[in-house]
């Protein structure tokens, strides 16, 4: 373990240094594929790191694991990016709740989360000295839902692979529901949504993530689909169609993993195939 390492990264929003891990094998570092691992609501980043280490070693990939701890990151932050304001009836600021209110009211990108991901990827290589070809990005669960909206609205320069596992939430290309389930909200960000479409995209299921432990059941929840497997297919396909309609290049892949349920360490052979095969 004496090759994991932690930097900060200063985050002018939150005012604060942001912890981030890393892990780098070792070998030629500039032969390495650089891959961003986003924990799910635990926010145990270094954990989310430690498991990747065995995969990392056999396939040359540097992982770097920012820590969006609860005490300064909320659930608005890290799964919603806070483009918006929630509020909630608990404070254990676990994922699940049987009550959030959504403010529809969509915050200056400036107060964004996202641009955070970019800024330490150039720290990372600079620090390194590394003429790096860009990153790819891995966010399981909670993890998940914060890829899979960093891709539809953030436009990232150096991101080129997303690969969001088994969220609980999405928010679908639905024109007709506002953030955070859909986009009739986002109409000013339309071209960021609609190049998110042509990016290399894998929608990552477990064909055994089917309980509905720690699932928000609100109304508008239960539109999306009874389980994780199901909202992740019925998000898939509102982007399939959502590209049809408007005549867009789409570019997404749909993986269901067999006899895989809610496991982060389950999915990291999966993860680690596309990226090896792309």
């Amino acid at each position: 373990m004496d090759n994991i390492k932690i930097f900060e990264v200063y985050d002018n929003n939150k005012n604060y240094n942001m912890n981030v891990f890393s892990y780098i094998p070792k070998g030629n570092i500039k032969d390495m594929k650089i891959v961003f691992v986003l924990s799910g609501c635990l926010r145990d980043a270094l954990n989310y790191l430690k498991n990747w280490i065995e995969i990392a070693d056999k396939n040359n990939y540097i992982i770097i694991a920012p820590e969006f701890d609860k005490g300064h990151y909320s659930i608005a932050d890290h799964e919603y990016g806070n483009l918006i304001d929630i509020e909630y009836d608990y404070s254990s600021q676990d994922v699940y709740t049987p009550y959030m209110k959504y403010n529809t009211e969509i915050k200056p990108k400036s107060e964004w989360v996202y641009n955070i991901i970019d800024k330490i990827y150039l720290d990372f290589i600079n620090n390194n000295k590394l003429n790096a070809d860009g990153y790819i990005i891995f966010g399981h669960s909670s993890g998940s839902q914060f890829v899979h909206r960093f891709l539809m609205f953030y436009d990232s320069k150096y991101c080129k692979m997303y690969l969001s596992a088994n969220a609980g939430l999405y928010t679908f290309f639905d024109e007709l529901k506002k953030y955070p389930y859909g986009i009739e909200n986002l109409k000013e960000y339309s071209n960021i949504i609609r190049k998110s479409l042509e990016k290399d995209m894998y929608v990552m299921l477990g064909d055994k993530d089917i309980t509905d432990d720690d699932l928000n059941h609100m109304s508008l929840d239960l539109e999306e689909g009874q389980t994780r497997i199901e909202r992740g297919i019925n998000y898939y396909n509102s982007a399939k169609e959502y590209a049809k309609k408007h005549n867009l290049k789409f570019n997404w892949k749909l993986v269901i993993m067999p006899n895989v349920n809610h496991d982060n360490i389950k999915v990291i052979p999966f993860a680690s195939k596309i990226i090896n095969n792309n």
